[in-house]
């Protein structure tokens, strides 16, 4: 039976949403013949093991957890008990449920790669553009996609001159959302109606991040979510879906506690749904994505933008595929071995190259202008 690590949690603010995804995912796994490793990463950044982690009653704030790790090009997962590591299970594949820093970011992709373990969730490149709005845009406009226009602050550059960055803002127009970069399920979010409030969201969202992007709020729009993920050459994409909210923009509250309502199928006409779906694959397939993925776009009239990329979205998105996760754990299953296959073909590749470079001749200290010296890298 293969053994498929879920990873979830983390130092991030996002960290009870992320449990919920991972306990859900590590269950789904069990019933589809694999035995699913849970790896709860902990508020201070720790990682722990065990399989009672599938429990959710266990995330109380008062149990202690076994603590375990992995190491470079070595897929066992360790515990690590008084100053010691202990091998455990091989591990043959990881999912990735970790919302926010550390997860949605690339790093964890980047450790996984390190431990020769093959994921079945976006690799480093994609999850870091997708979690960095800033640089979301900048991808969006390398391949031609369509995004709301935008400012970039940086906090340093703020702080020294707010009248120049107040007016740089001001060129979008009225109103606009102020958000974090780097943090998603609407936290630290401000919609600005007018300037009196401009600093004030400015300074809420720097909280959470050294970078702000602000963007033109849209005042007449709708918003529509679509997911996508791929096996071998198809691009499975998700009916649309429209949530509904009573806000300015959809709340952690609507996202999470008390779910806003959603259409589902987001009621548009196929033409408009058929735009969307198609341009969730084409982001998908340009920016080279792997895993599920939900874009959330933005509709207004006929003019459709990418808003956000999710790439570890809110429970993987599973009921904009299926209706019960029951049916899920068969996707799970379809993702596991798909990248299962690729890393396999990814470890056929060449990664050593010896040209000589440290033959004992070459690093022969010589002699010029009577100094020894090694001959300078290329």
């Amino acid at each position: 039976m293969k053994n498929v690590l879920v990873f979830f949690g983390g130092k991030s603010c996002e960290h009870d949403v992320s449990v919920l995804t991972g306990v859900m995912t590590a269950n789904c796994l069990d019933g589809e013949g694999y035995n699913s490793v849970p790896v709860y990463v902990g508020k201070n950044g720790k990682w722990y093991g065990g399989e009672e982690l599938k429990n959710l009653g266990v995330y109380d704030g008062k149990r202690t957890f076994r603590e375990v790790t992995l190491l470079p090009s070595d897929n066992f997962l360790y515990e690590i008990k008084k100053g010691k590591l202990k091998k455990r299970e091989k591990i043959d594949c990881a999912i990735n449920c970790m919302h926010g820093l550390n997860g949605e970011d690339g790093s964890l992709a980047g450790a996984l790669k390190l431990a020769s373990v093959p994921l079945a969730s976006p690799d480093i490149f994609s999850s870091a553009v997708s979690m960095d709005k800033y640089f979301t845009k900048i991808a969006l406009a390398g391949i031609r996609a369509p995004y709301v226009p935008y400012v970039k602050l940086n906090r340093e550059n703020y702080y020294k001159n707010k009248a120049f960055a107040k007016k740089l803002v001001a060129r979008l127009g009225s109103p606009i959302i102020i958000k974090p970069a780097n943090l998603g399920s609407s936290i630290g979010i401000t919609v600005v109606k007018t300037d009196d409030k401009f600093e004030e969201a400015v300074e809420l969202a720097f909280r959470y991040d050294d970078k702000v992007v602000a963007e033109k709020a849209l005042t007449d729009f709708r918003e529509i979510n679509c997911a996508c993920y791929k096996l071998g050459n198809r691009y499975i994409v998700s009916p649309c879906e429209e949530p509904v909210t009573k806000h300015d923009v959809l709340t952690f509250d609507e996202k999470y506690v008390t779910p806003a309502e959603k259409k589902f199928p987001a009621e548009i006409d196929k033409k408009l749904s058929d735009k969307i779906r198609d341009l969730t694959a084409y982001v998908y397939r340009k920016l080279e994505f792997s895993g599920i993925i939900r874009i959330d776009f933005l509709l207004d009239g006929n003019d459709v933008y990418v808003n956000e990329i999710n790439s570890v979205p809110g429970s993987l998105a599973y009921y904009l595929f299926v209706e019960n996760t029951d049916e899920f754990g068969k996707i799970l299953h379809d993702l596991v071995e798909n990248a299962i296959k690729k890393h396999e073909d990814y470890e056929n590749n060449v990664f050593t190259y010896d040209g000589g470079a440290l033959s004992f001749d070459n690093l022969k200290k010589k002699k010029r202008g009577g100094k020894k010296f090694f001959p300078p890298p290329l």
